[in-house]
């Protein structure tokens, strides 16, 4: 297993992982985190084509010596601020498990619980006892799945911020798998139909309700925890 460290520090707060194939150039983002105003962290990419985007995710979960592990792709741009609003977020709500932050670009996202890949951060100790991410997910909604299953299984809160800032400055190179996408709605109906629904009033309201911890409550009366 290939996993290259670029970026090493003494005592890391925060470890940025980074999944990648040797057919991918992964020298913009690096340069783009050498230039982070926040200096204790690593960075580990993990360069092997023989591992799903799953299994290098994990490898270089496990491989991290931070308690925070912070996700990104070989092809995006993380803002001169985004490892200090990560740590800051970490910090300052001790209960965070998981957390999602904005993406502009060829994708944009403002936190709508679908746990986008490119600018996820959580506790690393929360990620390994949930199991990490899950392969029979890989390449389509591996990570909203992760995100979803730390709302469910994880010992904390799952939480956005939109001070946590990501540019991704292509389209996005995964396709839709329907395969995937059925799985996904088996496993979780709940949450499918609340967060993979379009932007509409009704979707707006539905998120507000849940971060208001109105779903959790009716969830827990109704189902229990695990749904």
């Amino acid at each position: 297993m290939a996993i290259e460290r670029p970026i090493t520090a003494t005592d890391p707060r925060v470890s940025v992982v980074v999944p990648t194939i040797p057919d991918n150039s992964h020298a913009e983002v690096v340069k783009c985190l050498e230039s982070q105003t926040f200096d204790s962290f690593e960075v580990l990419v993990v360069n092997d084509a023989t591992l799903d985007i799953c299994e290098a995710r994990n490898a270089g979960i496990e491989a991290a010596n931070a308690t925070v592990v912070a996700l990104t792709d070989d092809d995006c741009r993380p803002d001169l601020g985004w490892l200090s609003a990560v740590a800051h977020e970490f910090d300052t709500q001790p209960d965070l498990a998981c957390l999602e932050g904005r993406v502009d670009g060829g994708r944009t996202y403002n936190g709508k619980r679908k746990y986008v890949g490119c600018n996820l951060s959580f506790d690393r100790d929360a990620a390994l006892a949930v199991g990490g991410f899950d392969s029979e997910y890989a390449g389509w909604r591996d990570d909203t799945e992760f995100g979803w299953r730390m709302e469910r299984d994880a010992d904390g809160e799952c939480r956005y911020s939109d001070d946590v800032r990501m540019t991704h400055p292509e389209q996005p190179r995964a396709t839709i798998d329907k395969t995937l996408e059925a799985r996904l709605k088996a496993a979780y109906p709940n949450r499918y139909e609340r967060v993979i629904v379009p932007d509409t009033t009704i979707g707006r309201l539905n998120d507000w309700l849940w971060r208001n911890g109105v779903w959790d409550f009716v969830d827990t009366i109704r189902y229990g925890r695990h749904q």
